[in-house]
């Protein structure tokens, strides 16, 4: 069972949160950050701090002058603490306040959290099975800054799952406007290529996502080869490996892509030292 926390308060789940002139029910107005607690601490907390204060002043919602994530992290171990909570998936949710139609009447915000629990021994497990993924192409990521945001308006996402859903998959890559392939429906991408990982640039409007950027510190670590650039179909085609990775699921496997079957050499290698680096 989750525990919510409104303004870092503790409410009922059960509890009236907003009205239905909420700007984050009527129009999707917010953004939203997912993390893991583990044991003591956010994960990664600096790196998700960093996109939250940019999807702030991207999106023009006005922080309250007192909170901070170092606070938000206080509020979120005394919860967890209090419900003898190891291990803990984090959402973050900022709606934008205020009355108006499309233009709205202020900047100010409302800030949910959602805390559920994990049931294991560690916060992130190795999808021993591998994932099954395919392309989906029914919709196409717009070129703009928006795209590379975590924003409550999420419709390609989910029409996407739907998609993987229906056609048996884990997860399916969405490409952007320019046909390329971005990333996947809830995850960045990397692609082990010969000596090479690849991961398309966040010019290529995929997500910046946190866990993408943890790769991208470890393959760096650990001399692989990594190149940003814009990746194709071929690319994929031609994969030994492919990762997939999130905030909350770290790293995990493809082990089937259009029916090619591939390997997890270097990714389970990533994975262990991903382990490794938050123990």
């Amino acid at each position: 069972m989750s525990i919510y926390l409104i303004n870092n308060i503790p409410v009922k789940k059960n509890s009236p949160y907003f009205s239905p002139d909420s700007r984050g029910y009527r129009y999707g107005d917010g953004f939203f950050e997912s993390c893991i607690f583990s044991g003591h601490r956010i994960l990664h907390l600096a790196i998700h701090a960093e996109r939250i204060q940019k999807s702030s002043l991207l999106l023009q919602i006005q922080l309250p002058p007192d909170w901070s994530t170092e606070v938000w992290e206080t509020a979120v171990k005394k919860a967890c603490s209090d419900a003898l909570i190891q291990f803990a998936r984090i959402r973050l949710t900022l709606f934008r306040e205020g009355e108006g139609y499309y233009a709205p009447s202020g900047s100010g915000v409302c800030i949910v959290t959602q805390i559920t629990p994990i049931i294991g021994d560690a916060p992130y497990e190795w999808n021993t099975q591998g994932l099954k993924i395919d392309t989906y192409k029914e919709l196409s990521k717009n070129s703009n800054y928006i795209s590379t945001l975590k924003t409550c308006s999420a419709l390609i996402y989910i029409m996407a799952g739907i998609y993987a859903k229906e056609k048996g998959l884990d997860e399916v890559v969405i490409f952007n406007e320019y046909g390329r392939p971005c990333e996947a429906s809830s995850s960045n991408i990397f692609v082990v290529k010969g000596e090479f990982i690849l991961t398309p640039p966040i010019s290529e409007y995929c997500i910046d996502g946190v866990m993408r950027r943890v790769l991208m510190l470890l393959i760096n670590a650990y001399g692989y080869n990594l190149q940003e650039r814009m990746i194709t179909e071929i690319d994929l085609s031609a994969s030994e490996e492919i990762i997939l990775t999130s905030a909350t699921r770290g790293i995990q496997w493809v082990c089937d892509y259009q029916g090619k079957k591939l390997k997890n050499v270097v990714s389970k290698v990533l994975f262990d030292r991903l382990t490794k680096s938050i123990q």
